[in-house]
Protein backbone atom coordinates (compact mmCIF):
# COMPACT_ATOMS: atom_id res chain seq x y z
CA UNK A 1 0.00 0.00 0.00
CA UNK A 2 2.78 2.55 1.17
CA UNK A 3 5.04 3.81 -1.71
CA UNK A 4 8.51 4.80 -1.25
CA UNK A 5 8.92 8.27 0.75
CA UNK A 6 12.05 10.42 0.31
CA UNK A 7 13.66 13.34 -1.46
CA UNK A 8 11.10 13.53 -4.64
CA UNK A 9 8.18 12.91 -1.81
CA UNK A 10 9.59 15.91 -0.18
CA UNK A 11 9.79 18.19 -2.91
CA UNK A 12 6.29 16.71 -4.38
CA UNK A 13 4.78 17.96 -0.68
CA UNK A 14 6.17 21.45 -1.20
CA UNK A 15 5.13 22.02 -4.97
CA UNK A 16 1.63 20.89 -3.83
CA UNK A 17 1.59 22.74 -0.56
CA UNK A 18 2.49 26.14 -2.18
CA UNK A 19 -0.05 25.60 -5.27
CA UNK A 20 -2.51 24.68 -2.43
CA UNK A 21 -1.83 27.78 -0.80
CA UNK A 22 -1.80 29.86 -3.16
CA UNK A 23 -4.29 29.38 -5.63
CA UNK A 24 -7.52 30.45 -4.40
CA UNK A 25 -6.38 33.43 -2.56
CA UNK A 26 -5.32 34.54 -5.92
CA UNK A 27 -8.19 33.86 -7.42
CA UNK A 28 -10.59 35.91 -4.78
CA UNK A 29 -9.97 39.99 -5.00
CA UNK A 30 -8.65 40.75 -1.33
CA UNK A 31 -8.22 44.53 -1.47
CA UNK A 32 -11.18 46.04 0.09
CA UNK A 33 -10.31 44.24 3.35
CA UNK A 34 -8.15 45.46 6.41
CA UNK A 35 -5.06 42.67 7.41
CA UNK A 36 -6.90 40.70 9.60
CA UNK A 37 -9.95 40.29 7.77
CA UNK A 38 -7.30 39.38 4.68
CA UNK A 39 -5.49 37.37 7.00
CA UNK A 40 -8.97 35.50 8.01
CA UNK A 41 -10.32 34.96 4.68
CA UNK A 42 -6.43 33.86 3.37
CA UNK A 43 -6.60 31.12 5.85
CA UNK A 44 -10.10 29.51 4.76
CA UNK A 45 -9.18 29.50 1.36
CA UNK A 46 -5.44 28.46 2.22
CA UNK A 47 -6.69 25.73 3.89
CA UNK A 48 -9.44 24.18 1.31
CA UNK A 49 -6.49 24.77 -1.42
CA UNK A 50 -3.49 23.00 0.83
CA UNK A 51 -6.31 19.96 2.57
CA UNK A 52 -6.70 19.22 -1.57
CA UNK A 53 -3.31 19.17 -2.37
CA UNK A 54 -2.19 17.33 0.56
CA UNK A 55 -4.58 14.63 -0.22
CA UNK A 56 -3.26 14.07 -3.58
CA UNK A 57 0.13 14.09 -2.56
CA UNK A 58 -1.10 11.48 0.08
CA UNK A 59 -3.22 9.02 -2.19
CA UNK A 60 -2.16 5.48 -2.33
CA UNK A 61 0.54 6.39 1.32
CA UNK A 62 -1.26 4.92 3.72
CA UNK A 63 -4.48 2.88 4.26
CA UNK A 64 -7.13 5.94 5.49
CA UNK A 65 -6.00 8.47 3.30
CA UNK A 66 -9.19 9.36 1.59
CA UNK A 67 -9.70 11.02 5.30
CA UNK A 68 -6.82 13.13 5.02
CA UNK A 69 -8.95 16.47 3.47
CA UNK A 70 -12.42 16.08 5.56
CA UNK A 71 -9.95 15.71 8.45
CA UNK A 72 -7.69 18.68 7.68
CA UNK A 73 -10.72 20.85 6.92
CA UNK A 74 -12.18 19.93 10.51
CA UNK A 75 -9.09 21.01 11.91
CA UNK A 76 -8.23 24.52 10.50
CA UNK A 77 -11.96 25.42 10.86
CA UNK A 78 -12.20 24.55 14.51
CA UNK A 79 -8.59 26.20 14.50
CA UNK A 80 -9.50 29.26 12.76
CA UNK A 81 -12.91 29.09 14.99
CA UNK A 82 -10.58 29.29 18.52
CA UNK A 83 -7.75 31.77 17.32
CA UNK A 84 -11.06 34.23 16.06
CA UNK A 85 -13.64 33.75 18.71
CA UNK A 86 -11.48 33.19 21.59
CA UNK A 87 -9.43 35.92 21.50
CA UNK A 88 -7.78 35.00 25.28
CA UNK A 89 -6.05 31.79 23.84
CA UNK A 90 -4.62 33.56 21.06
CA UNK A 91 -3.10 36.41 23.02
CA UNK A 92 -5.32 39.15 21.06
CA UNK A 93 -6.72 40.79 24.62
CA UNK A 94 -2.64 42.19 25.55
CA UNK A 95 -2.62 45.31 24.01
CA UNK A 96 1.20 45.38 23.65
CA UNK A 97 1.84 42.82 22.00
CA UNK A 98 3.38 43.06 18.31
CA UNK A 99 1.16 41.46 15.29
CA UNK A 100 3.89 38.95 14.80
CA UNK A 101 3.63 37.42 18.25
CA UNK A 102 -0.02 37.18 18.26
CA UNK A 103 -0.11 35.59 14.43
CA UNK A 104 2.78 32.75 15.70
CA UNK A 105 0.67 32.12 19.09
CA UNK A 106 -2.92 31.86 16.29
CA UNK A 107 -1.06 29.97 14.17
CA UNK A 108 0.74 27.60 16.94
CA UNK A 109 -2.67 26.58 17.81
CA UNK A 110 -4.12 26.16 14.28
CA UNK A 111 -1.11 23.57 13.38
CA UNK A 112 -1.91 21.98 16.95
CA UNK A 113 -5.62 21.31 16.05
CA UNK A 114 -5.12 20.90 12.48
CA UNK A 115 -1.86 18.00 13.40
CA UNK A 116 -4.43 16.38 16.08
CA UNK A 117 -6.76 16.02 13.78
CA UNK A 118 -4.20 14.76 10.81
CA UNK A 119 -2.73 12.36 13.70
CA UNK A 120 -5.58 10.52 13.61
CA UNK A 121 -4.81 8.89 10.47
CA UNK A 122 -1.27 8.79 11.11
CA UNK A 123 -1.44 6.90 14.32
CA UNK A 124 -0.65 3.78 12.87
CA UNK A 125 3.18 4.96 12.18
CA UNK A 126 5.32 4.48 15.09
CA UNK A 127 6.54 8.36 14.73
CA UNK A 128 3.77 9.92 14.43
CA UNK A 129 3.86 11.88 17.68
CA UNK A 130 6.44 13.87 15.71
CA UNK A 131 3.51 15.12 14.00
CA UNK A 132 1.55 16.71 16.61
CA UNK A 133 4.87 19.02 16.94
CA UNK A 134 5.82 19.49 13.86
CA UNK A 135 2.50 20.63 12.20
CA UNK A 136 2.21 23.12 15.22
CA UNK A 137 6.10 24.63 14.58
CA UNK A 138 5.36 24.44 11.02
CA UNK A 139 2.34 26.49 10.45
CA UNK A 140 3.63 29.12 13.44
CA UNK A 141 7.03 29.71 11.81
CA UNK A 142 5.34 30.03 8.19
CA UNK A 143 3.76 33.28 9.70
CA UNK A 144 7.13 35.05 9.23
CA UNK A 145 6.45 34.05 4.66
CA UNK A 146 2.97 35.72 5.61
CA UNK A 147 4.18 39.26 7.23
CA UNK A 148 6.86 38.80 5.10
CA UNK A 149 4.84 39.19 1.91
CA UNK A 150 2.45 41.28 3.00
CA UNK A 151 5.18 43.89 4.19
CA UNK A 152 5.84 44.16 0.41
CA UNK A 153 2.51 44.51 -0.37
CA UNK A 154 1.62 41.05 -2.21
CA UNK A 155 -0.36 38.93 -1.12
CA UNK A 156 0.48 36.26 -4.10
CA UNK A 157 3.38 36.46 -2.35
CA UNK A 158 2.81 36.02 1.40
CA UNK A 159 0.94 33.04 0.38
CA UNK A 160 4.10 31.17 -1.41
CA UNK A 161 6.20 32.10 1.26
CA UNK A 162 3.73 30.79 3.60
CA UNK A 163 3.11 27.59 2.28
CA UNK A 164 7.08 27.13 1.27
CA UNK A 165 7.85 27.68 4.61
CA UNK A 166 5.09 25.39 5.72
CA UNK A 167 5.67 22.37 3.70
CA UNK A 168 9.15 22.51 4.29
CA UNK A 169 9.05 21.72 7.66
CA UNK A 170 6.32 19.60 7.93
CA UNK A 171 7.25 17.57 4.49
CA UNK A 172 10.75 16.96 6.41
CA UNK A 173 8.42 15.50 9.80
CA UNK A 174 6.36 13.79 6.90
CA UNK A 175 8.82 11.55 5.66
CA UNK A 176 9.91 10.68 9.12
CA UNK A 177 6.44 9.51 10.18
CA UNK A 178 5.69 7.68 6.98
CA UNK A 179 9.01 5.87 6.80
CA UNK A 180 8.80 4.97 10.50
CA UNK A 181 7.52 1.14 10.72
CA UNK A 182 4.14 0.32 11.83
CA UNK A 183 2.18 -0.43 15.34
CA UNK A 184 1.11 -3.46 15.39
CA UNK A 185 -2.35 -3.70 17.10
CA UNK A 186 -2.46 -5.93 19.82
CA UNK A 187 -3.87 -9.55 19.58
CA UNK A 188 -7.38 -10.21 20.96
CA UNK A 189 -7.43 -12.78 23.82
Amino acid sequence: MSKKVGWSFWWLWLIANIVGSALLPIIVWQEPYDGRSRIFLNEILQSIGISLMQAVVLRDRFAKEAWWMPLTLIGWVLGLAVVFFIPTLSMQSLPNLPLISILLIDFAIIGAIVGICQWQLLKSFRAAGLWLFASAIALSLSTFGLILGYMVNSAILANVLQGAIYSAISGLALIKVLRSPKILPKPRK
